[in-house]
């Protein structure tokens, strides 16, 4: 019963064989997937799909894997209730191949926001980028990053080494700023590169999405943001400081810069 369920309700809803790409985890290659095919290909006479993709485990902490026969589950919203947000997620388990086994940690969870952190903050980097002007070198940098990005995609989906090309325009990118090397045209080009990453990786919009929600009401967050740069103008220091302290307790960051003071969430 339970092999010809998955072949009527594929064929029902996708149509007329073949499909693109069929999914599934490790442990059931034998026999189920291979009874969805006789089954399926018997009964129409058509290769059933083009492209097996076969999922590793989900490891949890301990090593024990995942599955509802365990009575282990670990669900989004599980991850969600205690505070972890979807992006950060989202990131490990991109971080790892899908052929390969995953281990879920929670700390797993607090180095994806690490790295998360590392993407945005080379972004808001680039927005403030000024300088008019071009630097060809900057432009074939972010071409041939989108080129390495997709190279790895096309590498049997090879998302930590997409990841790996990500993190080495980062690096590229904080370099060249430091060394002013990069004007308004090239920083639209290397955003734009970052969008292409994002197409597939989906995190940078989903981290986006997250941020215009704080955990505190954005007027919130201006009230205390002017308060502390009137004890500033007035060499209160210990309030200012009392104020940034309070606010990244509060789940919010402050960033003290040439052309001012923004706040991010932790």
């Amino acid at each position: 019963g339970w092999h010809i369920e998955c072949s009527a309700m594929a064929l029902r809803l996708l149509g007329e064989p073949p499909i693109d790409i069929h999914a599934g985890g490790v442990d059931l290659i034998f026999p189920h997937h291979e009874n969805e095919i006789a089954q399926s290909e018997g009964a129409t006479g058509a290769t059933f799909a083009r492209f097996w993709v076969h999922v590793e485990h989900l490891l949890l902490d301990k090593g024990d894997k995942m599955s509802k026969s365990e009575g282990n589950i670990l669900t989004v919203s599980d991850v969600l209730e205690r505070g972890q947000r979807a992006s950060a997620l989202r990131y490990v388990l991109l971080s790892t191949h899908y052929r390969k086994q995953l281990r879920f940690t929670w700390d797993s969870l607090a180095q994806a926001e690490e790295a998360l952190t590392r993407i945005m903050d080379c972004l808001v980097r680039l927005d403030g980028v000024t300088a008019t002007g071009s630097n060809p070198a900057m432009e074939a940098r972010a071409a041939a990053a989108r080129e390495a990005f997709a190279a790895m995609m096309r590498s049997d989906l090879n998302t930590p080494g997409a990841l790996g090309v990500v993190f080495e325009l980062v690096r590229d990118v904080h370099a060249a700023i430091d060394a002013g090397e990069v004007g308004a045209a090239d920083a639209a080009a290397l955003r734009a590169a970052f969008d292409y990453f994002d197409r597939v990786l989906g995190v940078i919009a989903l981290r986006r999405a997250e941020e215009e929600v704080p955990p505190i009401p954005v007027d919130e967050i201006e009230k205390l943001m002017a308060e502390r740069q009137a004890a500033r103008a007035r060499r209160d220091f210990a309030a200012a400081d009392s104020i940034r302290d309070d606010l990244q307790a509060r789940g919010i960051a402050l960033e003290d810069g040439a052309t001012g003071t923004r706040w991010k969430r932790l």
